[in-house]
């Protein structure tokens, strides 16, 4: 039986349960008995833009719950997919094989690109929204005590939360029902449409922009047009007057923060600063960042290797060569890796090698790590050295270097005795 029968065939919390991992006391006692205040917890995170983003993390247990729920929903997704292979076909969000470059690409080399905002769109999605969802769409049709049951898991204050790992995927769900309504304003109109989470796009290369999606008031600020404000709000979403936007073709057009003329790219103004971050923190071991219209100093390297861990995977290993970093058919001729190649590896190779604090071990694979874990947990007492306490706990003195693909590809560090040599 498949996932999506098995869910379908479940009648009550029991059956959910099941499903999940739990037993039905367990879910009982994370969805009744724990109080609303003590199942998430709520902290601000700085937006890019300025002003704050509340993320509502839940407890471990119904984190879990909710993980599983995630994987099991994914899974019916791909079982719809297979005898309906469009749906979801203008989401790129919170899908394993779609990203921000696909939905990007989508909108290349075009006369018109016109980008509109979904206002609280997780906030937006309501309790009885989900319940409903699951109760009426065709491809779930669910018993309404258990689409209650997915509803109570995903839910928090009568919304889907930030923070929450059913957020993304009950959204798309949900904001499928957008889509379609979408997809058929901007065939008749004769644009292409996606969708990534709350942003949304049309473009197209006619003379003039379909004034039913975009008009032009004459004060060159375009807004909405009626016919796409009565589908977005008639799919129960609002937009986001302050981020419409329309950008020609003799302008910079970007899409989910993608330069668009000619192809998905980083903006130059974006790579030239990470640049700038990565100078700065070569020569003095902090660099500076504008966080809602202040300027910080950081010396944590991790802000700044997510940066180049996004322009690596947008940019790099899109325009690379499959023989980048190794050697090319002319034996003995090594290629130049790619600029920001050349950065990400001076990058990591500061931060593994120049900056660390304590010792830094290079193993031939994962397993030996795992093995000197053990070896110093052992050996503790006998050389306190390997072991101090720090913020209350015992921490050792040594760090490893774990192997990934980013170490192999970018610093050249094989697994195996081969890849050491």
């Amino acid at each position: 039986m498949s996932t999506l029968e098995r869910l379908k065939n479940t009648k009550d919390l029991s059956g959910l349960a099941t499903i999940l991992g739990f037993t039905p006391k367990g879910v009982s006692y994370v969805l009744y008995m724990l109080a609303p205040a003590d199942k998430y917890r709520t902290f601000n995170i700085p937006k890019k833009n300025g002003g704050k983003r509340t993320i509502q993390a839940p407890e471990p247990r119904l984190a879990l719950m909710q993980s599983r729920l995630v994987d099991h929903l994914y899974e019916c997704v791909a079982e719809i997919q297979k005898s309906n292979p469009r749906y979801w076909h203008a989401s790129y969000g919170f899908q394993k094989k779609k990203t921000i470059v696909g939905n990007a690409a989508a909108h290349t080399r075009r006369r018109y690109v016109f980008n509109v905002d979904i206002k609280d769109f997780f906030g937006s999605i309501n309790f009885g929204r989900v319940r409903g969802f699951f109760i009426n769409d065709k491809a779930f049709a669910l018993e309404p005590a258990v689409a209650t049951l997915i509803a109570q898991i995903a839910c928090h204050e009568n919304a889907l939360p930030q923070g929450s790992p059913c957020s993304p995927i009950i959204s798309n769900l949900i904001g499928n029902i957008l889509d379609l309504r979408l997809l058929a304003l901007a065939r008749d109109a004769r644009c292409t449409y996606t969708r990534y989470a709350d942003d949304l796009t049309f473009s197209t290369n006619l003379k003039d922009f379909p004034n039913e999606i975009a008009i032009d008031p004459g004060s060159g600020l375009w807004i909405e047009g009626k016919m796409l404000r009565k589908e977005i709000e008639g799919a129960g979403f609002k937009l986001n007057p302050t981020k419409t936007r329309m950008t020609l073709r003799q302008s910079r057009q970007s899409v989910t923060g993608l330069v668009v003329n000619a192809k998905p790219n980083i903006s130059q103004d974006y790579y030239r600063l990470v640049r700038a971050m990565c100078n700065s923190v070569f020569q003095t071991g902090e660099y500076y960042r504008e966080v809602a219209g202040t300027t910080e100093v950081l010396n944590s390297l991790n802000p700044l290797e997510g940066m180049l861990s996004y322009i690596y995977f947008l940019k790099a290993r899109r325009d690379r060569s499959p023989k980048v970093n190794r050697l090319s058919a002319k034996e003995g001729e090594f290629k130049i890796p790619h600029a920001p190649i050349k950065l990400y590896r001076k990058f990591l190779f500061y931060k593994y090698f120049v900056s660390p604090t304590k010792p830094l071990i290079v193993t031939e694979g994962i397993s030996d790590i795992v093995y000197l874990e053990c070896a110093i947990r052992a050996l503790a007492k006998s050389y306190p050295n390997l072991v101090k306490e720090e913020d209350g706990r015992m921490k050792r003195q040594v760090n490893f270097l774990r192997p990934s693909n980013t170490t192999r590809d970018i610093l050249n560090l094989g697994h195996g005795a081969a890849g050491q040599a």
